[in-house]
């Protein structure tokens, strides 16, 4: 069994995906875009839409990420809350350098990258776009 974490956009899946690539050193796979999805009526996609992306996969080192746009009309609220990924890095320097990616541009840093109790270097970052990260490192 393996979980993977899906995330869903709103019109931001590629511009996150590239971002994600380059802080987490992994590339895009199986990237679709909505124009090459039959149409159906049960989901339309506005032309305005159909280049944004219905499905793309992240690999890196250690595990992998889905994400997705979703469209204006989907009736789900998929929104970029009630969650937080979790990256445990290998080392201080894998630590510090994701950390200074994931803060460019930031919308808060809720912990500063710093030692706790359970961890060598802990922080946690709400990227610019919304998403919720807790970045760790220990020598265990």
């Amino acid at each position: 069994m393996k979980l993977t974490s899906y995330l869903v956009f709103n019109g931001q899946a590629e511009e996150a995906a590239n971002f994600y690539a380059d802080v987490l050193g992994g590339k895009i796979d199986n990237l679709y875009r909505y124009e090459s999805m039959p149409p159906t009526p049960e989901m339309p996609v506005p032309e305005e839409c159909k280049q944004m992306i219905l499905h793309c996969c992240i690999a890196f080192p250690g595990g992998s990420m889905a994400m997705a746009d979703s469209l204006p009309h989907d009736k789900r609220n998929f929104g970029n809350r009630g969650h937080m990924l979790t990256l445990a890095c290998d080392s201080t320097a894998q630590t510090e350098e994701v950390y200074a990616k994931l803060t460019q541009g930031a919308q808060k840093i809720e912990c500063l990258l710093t030692e706790t109790f359970f961890a060598k270097q802990y922080a946690e970052v709400i990227d610019r776009y919304g998403v919720l990260w807790a970045i760790m490192y220990s020598e265990e």
